[in-house]
């Protein structure tokens, strides 16, 4: 197959590349910090931003508070995003105020499962982002959340538990309303 003659490369800061008018760009890691083996792995974990002429995103993995530290240190206003996948499911080791504050997301978007063992995401975290006028988004209580960036298209995003609902689909029972 063409994945197993393919070979396998890491991403690092710099790395750039454009198809069907949409700029993908690589924050984090650098070279450095790659190979620096007393980093934690979720440390490692490939920070990328997509530009289109119709709004950004900016994919974070599992970053932590160092990371998001050195990412304001020396990109601060490439973190500026439409969309933002929060850090670390919105752990309390990630989205420091300085980092909240430069990516300052319209829609600040938290992927965890239902009722996880370490409750993500932490209230603090929640609220750092709404405090920057973030809409916070959340896998758990919204299901799979659509956003589509595109000329006509909807600006607000489509979230499959409001959109695709059936009586017999049952809805966390969440403190906090979906999408807000």
């Amino acid at each position: 197959s063409l994945a197993a003659r393919t070979p396998a490369i890491g991403c690092h800061a710099g790395q750039q590349w454009s198809w069907d008018a949409v700029r993908f760009t690589v924050l984090h890691p650098t070279a450095a910090e790659y190979a620096d083996v007393r980093a934690k792995t979720n440390d490692r974990s490939c920070v990328l931003r997509v530009d289109s002429a119709h709004g950004s995103a900016l994919l974070t993995g599992d970053i932590e508070a160092i990371t998001e530290l050195r990412l304001v240190g020396r990109a601060a206003a490439q973190l500026r995003a439409d969309v933002l996948l929060v850090p670390h499911h919105g752990s309390r080791t990630s989205s420091i105020p300085a980092f909240v504050r430069a990516a300052a997301p319209t829609y600040a978007v938290v992927t965890n499962g239902y009722r996880n063992r370490f409750g993500h995401p932490r209230a603090e975290i929640v609220a750092r982002y709404r405090a920057v006028g973030a809409q916070v988004l959340r896998t758990d209580l919204d299901g799979a959340i659509v956003f589509t960036f595109a000329a006509g298209a909807p600006a607000a995003p489509v979230a499959s538990r409001r959109e695709a609902m059936r009586y017999w689909h049952d809805r966390p029972d969440a403190q906090a309303a979906p999408l807000d």
